[in-house]
């Protein structure tokens, strides 16, 4: 079975193949519908083994080797990667695809031998841009199938081509519904209106998140301890700003929040001035000193008294007569 769970590709400017996640077991055929071209053929590569993901993980059966994937597994019909040349002829096309099959020389199939047998020897003169598009993609599943050790077929954008859809899903349908089961993916610009079987889409990693939500949710992780300070006075101080009070063993500490200026709550304004209450004395507003003249005056001179005049008293009164 194909696994594929968030894989993805940076392109050299941006993401080319964003996030994408799908399945596939033999047996079954899926098709994976995104744009644009680039991204498909990098999405057929990265299923196949032939280019490792940027992120995510794509497993075949229980490996996640790149090695054991691309060894099960073939990529069908790829523009510019191994879509047959329009300047050759079929045969050529058919010689060239049973060499590359991992076997001895003497064990290979013959190229004109195996045409017969599977009804291709009528177009085997033909050159390749003159045969019917689908009959083509037909013919290249069947030669990447003959690889004994293929179990996954990766069709890249079969839809590329001018046909009916249904034409090319009933041909890639019966390599999954055959004998050895192959688990077909075929990379497609929008999916045809007469497929009812299985579809993913290229960028929509939501297949791992519904994996994850059948299990059970991870209990959730302590809350970290809160870092604590004690100040000279004993009191320890928490992230929260409260002050414990040191309690006797034994008995639990009671949290006592700081009590704060009220100054800190509202924000700096100018006071008006302070009115003293009716029952509170005016204190009195500190005068300028009275400068004594003596303070004016020059060093070495004498200061001046002022002595009262004595009231001459009348000759009558008995005070003023001798002894």
């Amino acid at each position: 079975m194909l696994v594929a769970d968030s894989i993805s590709f940076q392109g050299r400017h941006s993401e080319l193949v964003p996030p994408t996640s799908l399945s596939v077991a033999p047996g079954e055929m899926l098709l994976v519908a995104g744009e644009p071209q680039g991204a498909r053929t990098a999405l057929a590569l990265l299923l196949s083994g032939r280019m490792k993901p940027g992120g995510g993980t794509v497993t075949w059966g229980s490996s996640s080797r790149l090695a054991h994937l691309r060894k099960h597994s073939a990529v069908v019909d790829s523009p510019n990667i191994n879509d047959p040349e329009a300047h050759l002829k079929v045969r050529d096309v058919v010689s060239e695809d049973l060499s590359l099959i991992p076997s001895p020389p003497w064990r290979k199939p013959n190229p004109k031998k195996w045409m017969a047998e599977h009804g291709y020897g009528d177009i085997a003169g033909d050159w390749v841009d003159a045969v019917d598009p689908v009959r083509m993609t037909e013919m290249l599943t069947q030669l990447a199938a003959e690889n004994p050790q293929t179990r996954l077929l990766v069709v890249d954008s079969p839809d590329r081509h001018l046909g009916e859809d249904e034409a090319w899903l009933e041909a890639l349908e019966r390599f999954a519904l055959s004998d050895r089961q192959f688990a077909v993916v075929a990379t497609v610009a929008r999916i045809p209106d007469s497929w009812t079987g299985p579809v993913a889409y290229l960028g929509v990693a939501e297949w791992a998140d519904g994996l994850a939500s059948d299990e059970a949710p991870a209990p959730l992780p302590d809350a970290a301890p809160e870092e604590t300070s004690e100040d000279s006075d004993g009191r320890i101080r928490t992230g929260l700003d409260e002050h414990v009070e040191p309690s006797e063993p034994g008995e639990p500490a009671e949290p006592v929040m700081p009590i704060e200026p009220a100054t800190a709550m509202v924000p700096a304004v100018a006071e008006p001035p302070h009115e003293p209450a009716e029952s509170e004395p005016a204190e009195p507003e500190p005068s300028e000193p009275i400068q004594d003249p003596s303070d004016s005056a020059e060093p070495g001179t004498p200061e001046e008294q002022d002595t009262p005049t004595p009231t001459p008293r009348p000759a009558s009164d008995p005070s003023q007569a001798k002894d």
